[in-house]
């Protein structure tokens, strides 16, 4: 999961989701913020694993899913799940 958005360039649905995750990162930084493997392309069976479980202790990670999901993002590993053009994957 990135923090970094541009709320203008998000479906207007998407815009309560971002409000509370952006709320919520005000308070909290999330143990994914820095791992370079939540953005990176082509993750590995052993590397998506590795996501997950530090969404698994993830605090705000309900509230990364309702934004991911809300937002229809394109890529990235959020709240569990990697997320690419063709859509969310396990």
């Amino acid at each position: 999961m990135t923090a970094e958005s541009n709320p203008g360039a998000l479906p207007v649905d998407a815009h309560p989701a971002w409000e509370e995750l952006s709320a919520a990162l005000d308070k909290y930084r999330p143990p994914c913020a820095g791992v370079a493997l939540f953005t990176a392309d082509g993750l590995t069976p052993a590397q998506k694993a590795e996501c997950k479980a530090i969404c698994d202790r993830c605090l705000v990670s309900d509230l990364c899913e309702d934004f991911a999901v809300a937002a229809k993002v394109p890529a990235g590993f959020w709240a569990g799940h990697a997320h690419t053009p063709k859509g969310r994957h396990a």
